[in-house]
Parts: structure tokens; C-alpha cells; sequence
């Protein structure tokens, strides 16, 4: 019993350094805590193939002539097109990060509104109407569902598109046969605002690699008011506004699709 009440408190302390060193790694010291999540940036750019919708637009008279109302419907069906796009990521945690991408759209031509113009150029179809160039931005929030282990890495997004349509003008056949009836035109599409959405997926080449190849497709929400002007072209010394022969205006469901193919880089500070 006397042995026991020595030995008790003599070994206590051992007890507590070699429980201690157990606990510690190899080198007898106590692990590191893990790294913290890894900041990466991406840049991304490739090919954009764009889809608009057809839409049907009913194109009113702005001058609202009550004893002369001319109003008629115009099918918009832009042709798919192929652009660009670049775009660049801050992936601020392995499952979320933010995109701020530019889709360049190319020359979407298209449309028809027969009987649009009779009353200037009779029995002439109009078809192939218009021309404008969409430059597109989206901003997004993105989602990643797998560890960020995995070569293969799914994403979806969801956020804001600005869309600008320039260029826009009628075909150089139209403007043509315009001319002759002593008329120009004048087009405008101005710019939208809208939500987007996309779902993505980057393929890398590697654990240690810095090089992906990225498709996704993207849908963005966009509307713009469509006006057409008809212009005398004479007499030149009259003010430009008061040689206008009919204003019309619409509105017109641009919404394209976006199928983007392309490779990105990825690194980090």
C-alpha cells in the first residue's frame, strides 16, 4: 500500500508527458491546422454560338394619325449566329465564385412584315428586314457541387445580362429600293437589362495543371423596343425631324441562347 501512494504521483506526470507525444506526429511536435481554402482566378475565352428567339411584334404608328393609323405585325427570326466570348472569375471559395462575362454576338439579319410598306413600295416583299450586331454582359453568381479534387467540375449560375444592340440598319438591298422611292431609313434597337442563368461545366487537364477546356450554355432574359423611321431625303434644307414620313415601334423578345466552347486558364496571388 505504501508503494502504491509513491508510485501513483511519481508516474502521474510521465503518464501525462507520453500521452502528450502520442498525440503529436511523427516528429513528436502537434500537426499543423489545415490550409485555408485557396483563392483561384480563371479566365476563360472561346466560340459563342447564339440562338435568338422569333418573336412576333406588333409594330404601331407613333405619329397616331387617328384618320390614317397604320399598324401591322412583323415576324423577327433572326438567324443563329456565331461570336466570341471572354470572360473572367474570382472563385473566392471551392464551391463559389463570381463571372463577369462578354458574349460578342456577331450580325444577326432576319425578319418579315409583309404589307409593312405598301403604301410606299407596293407589291414588294419584305423579308431578310434588319441587321444588329448584340454585345452581351452577364454578371453571376457561380456554384460548384463537387470537391474541388475532382478533374471534372459542373457549375450553375445565376445573375444580371446587359445587352447593347448596335450596328442595327436596314438591309443594303432595302436601304437600295428606299433610296429609289426618295426615302432613307433609320433604325433603332437600344439596350436591355435582364436576368441570366447558365449551367457549365470545366474540364481540367490535370491535379497540377493550370489549363481547362469550358462549355456551357447560357440564357439570358432580353427585351428592346424596336423603332424604324422613314425619311424624306428631300428637300436637304429642311430639318431632318420634319422630314419624317411614319414612325414605327415595337417591342421584340430578343432572349437568346448561348453555347459557349473555349479554354481557361486558372492561377492564383
Amino acid at each position: 500500500m505504501k508503494m502504491t501512494r509513491v508510485l501513483v504521483p511519481a508516474l502521474a506526470p510521465l503518464a501525462l508527458a507520453v500521452s502528450g507525444v502520442a498525440s503529436a506526429g511523427p516528429s513528436g511536435y502537434a500537426p499543423p491546422p489545415p490550409p485555408p481554402e485557396k483563392q483561384e482566378f480563371i479566365v476563360r475565352v472561346g466560340g459563342s454560338y447564339v440562338s435568338p428567339r422569333q418573336d412576333q411584334v406588333t409594330f404601331t404608328d407613333e405619329r397616331l394619325d387617328f384618320f390614317d393609323i397604320r399598324s401591322f405585325r412583323g415576324n423577327i427570326d433572326p438567324d443563329e449566329e456565331w461570336g466570341w466570348f471572354v470572360n473572367f472569375e474570382w472563385k473566392a471559395t471551392d464551391h463559389w465564385g463570381v463571372e463577369l462575362n462578354y458574349t460578342d454576338g456577331g450580325t444577326h439579319s432576319g425578319g418579315r412584315a409583309r404589307r409593312a410598306l405598301e403604301f410606299l413600295l407596293p407589291g414588294v416583299t419584305i423579308g431578310n428586314l434588319a441587321e444588329f450586331e448584340p454585345e452581351i454582359t452577364t454578371l453571376m453568381m457561380k456554384w460548384y457541387p463537387l470537391d474541388p479534387s475532382c478533374l471534372i467540375q459542373p457549375y450553375a449560375g445565376f445573375g444580371i445580362n446587359y445587352t447593347d444592340f448596335g450596328s442595327e440598319k436596314f438591309k443594303g438591298w432595302r436601304r437600295s429600293a428606299l433610296r429609289e422611292a426618295g426615302f432613307r431609313s433609320r433604325l433603332n434597337m437600344g439596350y436591355s437589362w435582364g436576368y441570366a442563368a447558365q449551367f457549365g461545366v470545366d474540364f481540367n487537364f490535370g491535379h497540377d495543371s493550370s489549363w481547362l477546356v469550358n462549355a456551357a450554355a447560357i440564357y439570358t432574359q432580353s427585351q428592346s423596343d424596336v423603332r424604324f423611321e422613314l425619311i424624306e431625303i428631300e428637300p436637304v434644307a429642311v430639318p431632318l425631324d420634319d422630314r419624317i414620313v411614319e414612325a414605327f415601334s415595337g417591342d421584340y423578345m430578343y432572349d437568346p441562347w448561348i453555347f459557349n466552347l473555349g479554354v481557361g486558364y486558372k492561377f492564383s496571388f
